[in-house]
């Protein structure tokens, strides 16, 4: 074997490997359904995920069997170095490893950054903000809708 050979199996050897562990990564991550934010009020809002290292599982409960301990941490900065608000809660299958936190104590009008943490794994950081203080003056107001459907029978209208 030539230094060329030995390199070029070297090389080899270490992306199988550095796949191999991503896809290990991937198959224990809880964090697939990613996270979100909503109901903001003038010192909060509501943060929420689903576990689920296999999301289509027949069972409905993506892949999860036992009860997960799940931290959450809110920050002023989207670095999380500046941590304000932090706890923990249990998700299980009563909710399909779903975790729901209201949280609050915070100041009106500005935004904040939210992870979770579970199983040894980060999911993706998320961005909130909340809503103004009550009579607060402001100089624009922006809506958005969303809205549901069932393709087989239509969509579901408020309007």
């Amino acid at each position: 074997m030539n230094r060329r050979q030995l390199l070029v199996s070297l090389a080899a050897f270490a992306a199988t490997f550095a796949i191999g562990r991503h896809i290990a990564r991937a198959a224990t991550n809880p964090f697939t359904l990613g996270v979100a934010s909503g109901e903001p009020s003038s010192d909060g809002f509501v943060l929420w995920t689903r576990l689920a290292t296999n999301p289509l599982a027949p069972d409905g409960q993506g892949g999860m069997t036992e009860p997960v301990r799940v931290t959450w941490e809110v920050a002023e900065d989207d670095a999380l170095r500046r941590v304000v608000q932090q706890g923990t809660v249990e998700a299980d299958n009563r909710f399909a490893y779903s975790v729901h936190v209201e949280v609050s104590g915070l100041e009106p009008n500005r935004p904040y950054w939210y992870r979770f943490t579970a199983l040894e794994e980060q999911s993706p950081v998320g961005r909130a903000r909340t809503a103004p203080a009550p009579n607060e003056p402001l100089d624009r107001l922006r809506f958005a809708f969303a809205s549901c459907s069932n393709w087989q029978s239509g969509y579901f209208r408020w309007f």
